[in-house]
């Protein structure tokens, strides 16, 4: 059996990951406003709700919430996976925002192209399983 995690690692680890998601969602504002620059039409992805919602996760979830003892350690290691899986998710769905999943077609330019849909459709399938995951697991420690 492995000890648990000390909150000031997953601090550390939180910290890092808070890191890499304000650096991609930064790039996607950069990008929209190239664009709007060029008078072209500018909008968030789909894809970008999901680094958005991690990045909520990460910082209430992992920073606020523990420093005001609304959640557990287990809680907030459960919080950081999630905002993992998401952030994760998010880079998968945004190469299906930019349609790179199919070879040598041009891209739709649409808000939300049927790529992106089936990337968000996997994403929220593994983040079902791994909340279910949780709730077993949290349901089995219990008894």
């Amino acid at each position: 059996m492995s000890t648990p995690p000390d909150l000031k690692d997953l601090w550390t680890v939180g910290g890092v990951l808070l890191g890499f998601q304000v650096t991609a969602f930064s790039w996607r504002v950069a990008q929209e406003s190239r664009a709007a620059e060029q008078n072209k039409i500018v909008w968030l992805p789909p894809a970008d709700y999901l680094n958005l919602l991690a990045m909520v996760l990460t910082s209430i979830g992992c920073f606020v919430a523990p420093v005001v003892a609304v959640v557990s350690v287990e809680a907030l290691r459960a919080m950081l996976g999630l905002a993992a899986l998401l952030f994760l998710g998010h880079a998968v769905a945004l190469a299906g925002h930019y349609e790179l999943y199919s070879r040598g077609r041009n891209r739709s330019f649409v808000w939300w192209p049927p790529q992106e849909k089936v990337a968000i459709l996997l994403v929220a399938l593994v983040v079902t399983a791994y909340l279910g995951l949780i709730l077993v697991r949290a349901s089995t420690e219990s008894r």
